[in-house]
């Protein structure tokens, strides 16, 4: 992977044009990328152990975006098997439901959240219901504009994340040209989108061991 500061600026000298603004605190409307439809390869080193995918349909004022991942590998000898399906529904930029159900190491978990009234009513994989700005994005990362904010819903434990995203630089990733952002805060993840603002890629580690997805 070649994105790293000294590559953003030869490329911005060169006159490529970044879809991207710094991250905000504010909550604001998703914006959409170029592709409705996308399929990851997950990489544990070489080799392919699962897919993530995201599929828009709807208007874009009344979107519906459906997000399916699934994975078997093994960390430290043991089998790792986790799936995720996730529905969104949204209306003029607000989240107004959500459906999250999935398994990880055997144990089922399941979040749900939906409008009522000025806030989002999220119950958390352990039952309990809090409240989140309607605006708040989930950790789907569809939305290219993710890297912009200050707070996201975890759509596996349903907890509202703090992140603090920090530019990587741009280059290329896997054939495409990319810009990067170091997510930080509590989702340490790396994540990818190439100028058009589709999401191109992800980086992650769990339990010591480095995973990788690559667009299709």
């Amino acid at each position: 992977m070649e994105v790293n500061r000294r590559t953003t600026l030869g490329l911005l000298a060169g006159g490529m044009a970044l879809p991207f603004m710094p991250a905000q605190s504010a909550f604001a409307t998703p914006l959409f990328p170029a592709e409705p439809k996308v399929t990851m390869d997950l990489y544990q080193g070489d080799k392919v152990i699962g897919q993530h995918s995201y599929e828009i349909t709807g208007t874009q004022a009344a979107p519906v975006v459906q997000t399916k991942a699934a994975f078997r590998g093994r960390v430290f000898g043991f089998k790792v098997k986790y799936d995720l399906a996730t529905v969104e529904i949204w209306t003029n930029g607000q989240l107004s439901q959500l459906r999250s159900r999935g398994e990880l190491r055997g144990e089922n978990f399941e979040v749900s959240a939906d409008r009522e009234g000025d806030m989002l009513s999220i119950i958390n994989a352990r039952g309990r219901r809090l409240k989140a700005d309607p605006a708040i994005m989930p950790t789907t990362y569809w939305m290219p504009n993710f890297v912009q904010q200050r707070q996201v819903l975890d759509t596996q434990r349903g907890r509202v994340l703090t992140i603090d995203p920090q530019p990587l630089g741009v280059g290329s990733f896997r054939g495409r040209m990319v810009q990067g952002w170091d997510v930080g805060g509590e989702l340490p993840i790396k994540i990818f989108y190439d100028s058009t603002g589709t999401w191109s890629g992800l980086r992650f580690t769990l339990l010591g061991t480095d995973f990788e997805y690559q667009r299709v």
